[in-house]
């Protein structure tokens, strides 16, 4: 009887970690309800998405664990956030318009952000003719580690593309937050949003 009830809580447990485990690494697309809560993995921050009033305001916060509130930023449109496996970062997607969208990696404690294209371009001088053109977007898709991302970059020129350029593009980067950039993958043509 022991034996069965300790191998029944050992089960749950396990369950319940794989659980927890497998959304540490989740990117939530907000908004998706009033109110949103994303809770870091080692439930010392709180992220905070709140949509009210018809989604006619957006705004993030963070909070720790003595609810004290900061707000991270107003945004216009859709984001994406995730937190990275050891809770010291966050990245936020901000779909800022129907023609672009920006990439930031955020520390909780001090609200400081780390601009990714500004990271990408400074190893890599053709994403900054990317970057600029008529529409480009730019995402964290995932944490591969606490301090690397991998990040997308697809869009196309409204007018004729530069020299050497294509009129729609897909890259994809794997970005260093301790320095570097490298691309693991190049297309000639933009995939669907």
């Amino acid at each position: 009887m022991y034996r069965r009830i300790l191998s029944t809580v050992i089960i749950a447990s396990c369950v319940a970690f794989a659980q927890v485990k497998s959304s540490l690494h989740q990117v939530v697309e907000l908004p998706n309800g009033p109110v949103t809560r994303i809770i870091s993995p080692d439930k010392r921050w709180t992220m905070i998405f709140e949509c009210p009033n018809n989604c006619q305001e957006r705004n993030l916060w963070i909070e720790d664990g003595l609810h004290a509130r900061r707000l991270v930023g107003k945004y216009n449109r859709s984001l994406a956030v995730a937190w990275v496996p050891d809770s010291r970062r966050f990245f936020v997607n901000d779909d800022f318009g129907s023609n672009g969208s920006e990439s930031y990696v955020i520390d909780p404690t001090t609200l400081q952000a780390v601009d990714i294209s500004k990271i990408i371009t400074k190893h890599e001088a053709q994403a900054k003719q990317l970057l600029s053109a008529g529409h480009s977007y730019l995402r964290a898709k995932r944490w591969v580690n606490d301090h690397t991302l991998i990040v997308v970059l697809v869009g196309h020129f409204d007018e004729t593309p530069p020299r050497g350029f294509t009129p729609a593009f897909t890259f994809e980067y794997r970005v260093d937050l301790e320095g570097g950039t490298a691309r693991i993958l190049h297309h000639s043509k933009e995939e669907p949003q």
